[in-house]
């Protein structure tokens, strides 16, 4: 393993790519990795940067937000189903099939996207994007990749006889089940959480750790033991993303791929994946025959979203795990391209020295 030194911040050198004997990409951030144990008490196999340091959770909270108030979307509208369910854990990019779940949830809800404080955007979808602006269409809150979410706090409030006007405002009561979450999954005082941020879709964001975050998503495909009823329900969530994939992100998406099978044999490796903003990624491995009580896994990039990036370093994490699954050699069209030359470089080491 090559040394490359770091400056004094949470980040460390993560790898670089090499042309010719030249380095001409390095890249920078942090990776937490907690194996579930049988004490329920997780043990680390990789803190690589500062794992202490306290990150913004930006969409990875999405599981928890929906959790907060899941029982009374749940009991409220009973003709959701479970993709209406999931898409409220997503950050879609209102491809054809997201739109249209939405519109279902906008009728069993009876509630208009007018309601909707996420900004106005346009699709992240490539094709959609291009279709609503060659039509002359104006960028909509519905086409925001956290609008799903928006839905169902509407719901959730709308359920409770509740206004709906104020429901992004960070003092509303509504985020106090959430709160309580946290404190309970982090094992720390309630009170650290009423300090928080706004996200980009307008909405309350709470720091956490990035050990903190793995252990979550290690969580969310394991289940935990709890006196909070409300987290005893996080399989179930963990459940619905692992069965509609394509509804968290879509076909393009790398957590919706992840999910899909793109690196690990989802019937051997079942797991959850979701992405956050600024280079953020949480993935939850449930049990399996090679870490019999999962795994919880966070990556973050220092310098921001880079899906090339992000995909390289998850390849190299499955493969020192062992969970990266062969591929079948694809023939090659056309003259062979040289690429012997091209060298990935990565700078951590999993230790499975306590894995099962």
């Amino acid at each position: 393993m090559s040394e490359l030194k770091s400056s004094e911040t949470p980040w460390q050198p993560l790898y670089t790519i090499e042309r010719s004997g030249i380095t001409e990409v390095q890249v920078y951030g942090m990776l937490s990795i907690v194996e579930g144990t049988a004490s329920g008490q997780p043990r680390e196999l990789l803190s690589y940067g500062d794992v202490n340091y306290m990150l913004w959770s930006r969409s990875l909270l999405k599981p928890w937000q929906l959790l907060s108030h899941f029982q009374e979307v749940v009991d409220g509208y009973p003709q959701l189903n479970e993709s209406h369910l999931t898409l409220m854990m997503s950050s879609h990019s209102a491809e054809a099939a997201h739109l249209k779940l939405l519109r279902e949830i906008m009728q069993i809800g009876d509630v208009s996207d007018g309601f909707l404080r996420c900004p106005a955007t346009y699709p992240l979808a490539n094709e959609m994007r291009i279709k609503l602006k060659s039509e002359g269409q104006p960028p909509r809150s519905l086409y925001h990749n956290c609008s799903g979410k928006h839905f169902g706090y509407l719901l959730a409030l709308k359920a409770a006889g509740q206004e709906l006007e104020s429901y992004v405002n960070p003092d509303g009561e509504h985020f106090e089940p959430l709160k309580q979450l946290l404190a309970d999954l982090t094992q720390r005082p309630i009170q650290d959480f009423n300090f928080a941020t706004t996200d980009g879709c307008q909405l309350p964001n709470y720091g956490l750790t990035s050990r903190e975050m793995a252990t979550a998503y290690l969580n969310l495909a394991c289940g935990c033991s709890s006196s909070n009823k409300r987290l005893l329900q996080l399989t179930e969530l963990g459940e619905l993303m692992r069965a509609h994939p394509q509804v968290i992100g879509g076909v393009e998406r790398f957590d919706s791929r992840l999910m899909s099978g793109l690196f690990a044999n989802v019937d051997e490796v079942p797991l959850v994946a979701k992405e956050g903003a600024d280079g953020l990624l949480g993935i939850g491995i449930a049990p399996n025959k090679r870490f019999q009580h999962g795994l919880g896994i966070l990556v973050k990039l220092s310098s921001g979203n880079d899906t090339r990036h992000m995909e390289a370093l998850v390849r190299e994490v499955f493969r020192q795990l062992g969970l990266l699954k062969h591929k079948r050699d694809k023939a090659v069209v056309g003259p062979p391209v040289r690429k012997d030359h091209i060298k990935s470089n990565f700078y951590f080491n999993v230790s499975l020295s306590s894995a099962v």
